[in-house]
């Protein structure tokens, strides 16, 4: 009787363990995905934080250009990389096409492992020095 029992005690054994770790398997990816999409809306906070640090700038300075170019704004945990581009756009490269009394600030914002992208077009009257936002939009990240 007793031989008869350990084979099922070592089944059902077997089995409750299978099927804690697939449990727990799929517990860590359900997490994981929610966790994502939180450090996704992070990233683009990040990246929204540095549109609106290069405008203040741009704001304060019409002839804004950083040195270095990109640079980096640390926004807690997170970052932003933003470029400026005066009278220029990009097109294939950054700051490579022609675009009078124009500036486009592309912020690429990361948040751990994920990455997001704003790009925004600015008219600059120079001489007023009033600021007009023709356009602000996410990017897909090349």
């Amino acid at each position: 009787m007793a031989a008869a029992t350990l084979p099922i005690v070592l089944l059902i054994g077997g089995l409750v363990i299978e099927i804690g770790i697939a449990g727990a398997f799929i517990a860590y990816y359900l997490s994981q995905s929610g966790f994502g999409v939180k450090l996704s809306a992070e990233a683009l906070a990040a990246a929204k934080a540095g549109i609106q640090d290069a405008k203040m700038r741009i704001v304060r300075n019409k002839n804004f250009i950083p040195s270095p170019n990109p640079y980096t704004l640390s926004i807690g945990n997170n970052s932003a990389q933003i470029t400026v581009c005066k009278e220029l756009k990009t097109v294939s490269t950054a700051c490579d096409t022609a675009m009078a009394g124009k500036f486009e600030i592309t912020s690429l914002g990361t948040a751990f492992t994920k990455r997001r992208q704003v790009q925004a077009i600015l008219y600059i009257n120079s001489t007023t020095g009033e600021m007009k936002l023709e356009s602000e939009e996410e990017i897909a990240i090349q």
